[in-house]
């Protein structure tokens, strides 16, 4: 692993890009996170009203028309729906299609890479499994940053539709007053600012989590 003194290119990282000239392994790590968290979501997506989001809240009978499935997650799944408006009686922010998305993801890579993939019937577990083995060569290239803003927008659309609220933050970062995100897993308990990318683990993360104490009972 070559230490490059240039910063990531990915949206909103200040870290060193130490996994490539364009991106750190935080941002591929965070990458691959978000293609299985797609895959979990889309596997409890459901069209029926009232479940999986707030697109399906249950109003009183007769009060008024309203389709009898949830049309946003069935446009989510369709791998034709269009990604963006195209004329007049569209408009921007209409759901993107999850599959279609991790299909066009998919084939993009195959054509840069030149890889061979057997033909099949796409389904997001396939695409984001291929996306995912693919990440550590994709962040070698210049349009990594382009490739981490589409899962970016692909999970977000995923986590809405299945109805998990985006956590909030821990606390303030003590550098930058940036947000404080849990990282690592129950081996490796750490904290990392989203802004300025500090991160605190072991003594560190004690004595942070001591300062906010501190910070809390003055309030």
């Amino acid at each position: 692993m070559t230490d490059h003194a240039v910063p990531c290119t990915i949206r909103g990282c200040r870290n060193p890009a130490d996994l490539s000239p364009w991106c750190c392994s935080a941002c591929a790590e965070t990458m691959r996170r978000q293609l299985r968290e797609i895959e979990d979501y889309a596997a409890v997506l459901t069209a029926e009203p009232g479940r999986g989001g707030t697109g399906g809240t249950r109003r009183a009978s007769g009060f008024g028309s309203r389709p009898p499935a949830r049309l946003d997650v069935i446009a989510a799944m369709d791998p034709r729906t269009v990604s963006h408006a195209l004329g007049d009686d569209d408009t921007d922010g209409d759901v993107r299609s999850i599959l279609g998305g991790l299909d066009q993801l998919a084939r993009w890579v195959v054509e840069e890479t030149g890889d061979v993939r057997a033909t099949h019937r796409p389904t997001v577990t396939t695409e984001t499994r291929y996306l995912r083995g693919r990440i550590a060569w994709c962040a070698g290239r210049q349009w990594i940053d382009e490739l981490a803003d589409d899962l970016h927008e692909l999970h977000a659309t995923a986590r809405r539709l299945a109805g998990d609220a985006p956590p909030r933050p821990l606390a303030p970062c003590p550098d930058c007053a940036g947000p404080l995100w849990p990282v690592g897993d129950t081996d490796t308990i750490a904290v990392r600012c989203g802004d300025c990318g500090a991160t605190y683990d072991g003594l560190a993360l004690l004595n942070l989590g001591q300062q906010l104490d501190t910070t809390k009972g003055a309030a």
